[in-house]
């Protein structure tokens, strides 16, 4: 199987989200909440849990569906750059900036910017 994020839109959802649905649930708060349709297959919702140690990736592709889950054992998924979205329930990421951020890597330093 290969997972291929190229040509999709990834929206990480800011706001923490119950985790403990699958992807039909995800799916529904994506579009009910959202606005994205994820059976176009041009999109990826990435959704973290209240304590940033667990996230979970939805979308679909010409074969299926996918529901992806990435827990960080030893860090958190990163609050300095969730913080300076403020006011906002999503932020759109970059493929580099989605696996570095699924690494654990900072993205935002002092000062506004993504490096």
């Amino acid at each position: 199987m290969n997972i291929r994020f190229s040509g999709v839109h990834v929206t990480l959802v800011i706001s923490p989200t119950d985790l403990r649905g699958g992807f039909h649930r995800l799916c529904s708060l994506a579009q009910d909440q959202l606005g994205i349709n994820l059976s176009s297959g041009k999109e990826a919702v990435v959704f973290l849990s209240k304590i940033r140690k667990i996230c979970k990736i939805v979308t679909t592709d010409v074969k299926g569906t996918m529901l992806l889950t990435r827990s960080l054992h030893n860090q958190r998924f990163e609050k300095v750059m969730l913080e300076s979205v403020s006011k906002q329930a999503t932020c759109s990421l970059t493929l580099s900036d989605l696996e570095r951020f699924l690494n654990g890597v900072r993205l935002y330093i002092k000062g506004y910017t993504f490096v």
